[in-house]
């Protein structure tokens, strides 16, 4: 097994992000310039004394360079699970160079050419968080992902909003469904290369993707649909999946029944209203154990906080955020909740099953990066996509599992953060981002 054991805390892994890696010049892939492009608008622009300064003063006092960078709404097409034609929206982040890291490519024989890292956000409840709504917000941690990516590592960023957020509000959000989860990625990708294309930056092929918990499971739908049906038009270097439900079936089987504590009822819920709008033969009146099921998808409409949701269902509590307070049997009826764990044909089991992203054979390279105490995504999610990664013929120098210990996050969990799942992202982000760059600059091969 070729498995890291992480003990990096969030502020030690700038250190080790390889921010003056060479960026290759080479064209490894043809680019496929979406022709579903249609509208961009710059949103803020960050400039490299503003990051440098931040990065000096928060994380490398000793950093000397950083680069500026300007964020992007792009507009495009795509579709949403029925197939019918949207618009949706995400941002592009796009770095610059100072003039001092263009001579310091040219004295080494280089040229400035950008590498992309598709990065797939987790679970959100309101609109606000969506990444073209939240990119302005100071000290959102949207901007923290630009800055690490972008401002720090020099990668050009593309960041779906998902459907159901950003200008598709008025859609619902297919929450853990891989079909349309890959492709609304997809389609962002191709309109952020036909707008470099259009604006003349030289985008080198190479594309990165990553994602943490919903955004995980996204990432290993979009890089699967890429390498078996994109292969021609998209390089895909590498692939940082982190701590995604890629085995929905599996979760779920854990999660409905009436003995299991729910650790966050609000993502259980998501689940159902996901599922219910998405198929005709899956009923949320005969599942969930709240009366009104138009009330129900209401509360998934972007305007609500996860907490809210938690209270508005009946199974939270407000002095802890609804944490740990009830068993499923509070939100699940009862008696699907038998259905469900004594029929095989559970229409809802049939369609998990479906929607599972684990069984396939990469051929880029992998790194599945999860905290070992992960409590709402457990860590063998991660375990038996490798396992099964390996079994189909991956080769195994390709393929790697990064075991996140809970000690590396002992500081950051108290009544506030009390989840190892939340507090894990920060670290998992940094060792993405550092193994990244060790690919581009060819450390590691």
């Amino acid at each position: 097994m070729n498995k890291t054991i992480l003990k990096l805390k969030y502020i030690v892994f700038f250190t080790i992000v390889l921010l003056f890696a060479a960026c290759s010049s080479e064209n490894e892939g043809k680019n496929s310039v979406g022709n579903n492009f249609v509208e961009a608008k710059v949103l803020n622009e960050v400039s490299a004394s503003t990051n440098l300064a931040y990065i000096q003063a928060s994380f490398k006092a000793n950093a000397t360079n950083a680069f500026s960078y300007k964020s992007i709404k792009i507009k495009y097409k795509t579709k949403n699970q029925e197939g019918n034609e949207v618009l949706a929206s995400g941002i592009l982040i796009l770095p610059t160079p100072t003039q001092a890291y263009l001579d310091f490519l040219k004295s080494n024989g280089k040229t400035f050419s950008i590498s992309t890292i598709v990065e797939n956000h987790g679970t959100i409840f309101t609109n606000a968080e969506a990444p073209s709504n939240e990119i302005t917000t100071v000290g959102s941690s949207i901007q923290g992902t630009a800055l690490l990516m972008s401002g720090f590592a020099g990668f050009a960023v593309v960041m779906p909003d998902y459907l159901g957020y950003g200008d598709s509000n008025d859609s619902y959000h297919p929450y853990i469904l891989k079909k349309t989860s890959a492709k609304v990625s997809i389609d962002m990708l191709r309109a952020s290369v036909a707008y470099m294309t259009n604006n003349n930056i030289i985008f080198n092929g190479q594309v990165y993707i990553s994602g943490y918990s919903e955004g995980g499971y996204v990432a290993m739908s979009m890089a699967k649909e890429l390498e078996e049906n994109y292969s021609s038009s998209f390089n895909v270097k590498a692939l940082a999946a982190m701590a995604g439900p890629y085995d929905v079936k599996a979760l779920a089987d854990k999660e409905i029944d009436e003995t299991r504590t729910m650790e966050y009822p609000a993502f259980l819920a998501y689940l159902s209203h996901s599922y219910t709008k998405a198929y005709s033969n899956l009923s949320l009146k005969d599942s969930i154990v709240y009366p009104n099921t138009d009330i129900f998808h209401s509360f998934f409409d972007g305007s609500k906080s996860g907490t809210v949701i938690n209270l508005s269902l009946g199974i939270g509590d407000q002095t802890n955020g609804g944490y740990k307070v009830e068993k499923a049997d509070k939100l699940f009826n009862i008696d699907f909740i038998n259905d469900y764990k004594s029929n095989v044909n559970n229409a809802f089991k049939v369609r998990f099953l479906e929607n599972n992203v684990f069984d396939w054979t990469p051929r880029s390279k992998v790194n599945l990066i999860h905290c070992k105490d992960d409590e709402i995504v457990p860590f063998s999610m991660s375990q038996t996509a490798y396992d099964k990664f390996i079994s189909n013929g991956a080769s195994s120098t390709n393929i790697t599992l990064s075991e996140i210990p809970s000690s590396v996050l002992v500081q950051q969990i108290d009544a506030t953060h009390p989840f190892v799942h939340s507090n894990c992202g920060s670290t998992a982000y940094g060792a993405a981002v550092s193994w990244f760059s060790k690919i581009r600059s060819g450390e590691i091969k």
